[in-house]
């Protein structure tokens, strides 16, 4: 199934998987016209690179070819990305399959599931998991450290596919904050009509 997705382009930027896309010829041009905007905005030439560096490398990572969106009201305040996989329908695939929603020993708690509506999606699920990972972004000594992180994830499943919508955060109490603005978000999320 292809998906329409009318986001709010002033709180989320969507991060196109290739390019060229629409009017820019690579990476390069994109990022340019993303960070001149913030320094028009008053962010510094510093804080323009910064955010340069950080969505250069929210594209690198989406290794899943998700439609991935970033919360750009303010990044230095929250940063956020949400991923949306189109996937073919697996009427196989259970939700413990593709959520981890029966729990796992790294879950800190048992998974919160509760049926939910989106506009566009209809019925689905939601999944919320708080689990302990190796901490990977900083070197230590001695014993591994680990950390905490808020894993949510939505299931719309149909007959033409399961759709899902991820989004992680190792600040919990944050991503709870954030999340009704992340199913304003799902909320535009519609089937494309049958035929394109």
């Amino acid at each position: 199934m292809s998906l329409l997705i009318d986001w709010d382009r002033e709180r989320w930027l969507y991060l196109p998987t290739a390019f060229p896309w629409h009017v820019y010829p690579d990476e390069d041009a994109w990022i340019d016209t993303i960070t001149g905007a913030f320094v028009r905005a008053g962010w510094s030439a510093g804080e323009a690179g910064w955010l340069g560096d950080y969505v250069r490398g929210l594209r690198a990572n989406n290794q899943g070819g998700a439609h991935r969106f970033a919360w750009l009201v303010d990044p230095r305040k929250l940063l956020l990305s949400v991923d949306v996989f189109d996937l073919p329908a697996d009427p196989a695939a259970t939700l413990h399959d593709l959520t981890g929603s029966d729990g796992t020993p790294v879950d800190t708690r048992e998974p919160f599931v509760a049926e939910i509506v989106a506009s566009g999606l209809g019925p689905g699920t939601r999944v919320e998991r708080v689990i302990r990972v190796p901490r990977s972004t900083h070197e230590t000594i001695g014993e591994p450290q680990e950390e905490v992180l808020m894993l949510v994830a939505w299931v719309f499943r149909s007959a033409e596919a399961d759709v899902i919508v991820s989004v992680t955060h190792s600040e919990p109490a944050v991503l709870a904050a954030a999340l009704p603005e992340v199913e304003q978000l799902i909320d535009t999320i519609t089937p494309a009509p049958t035929g394109e």
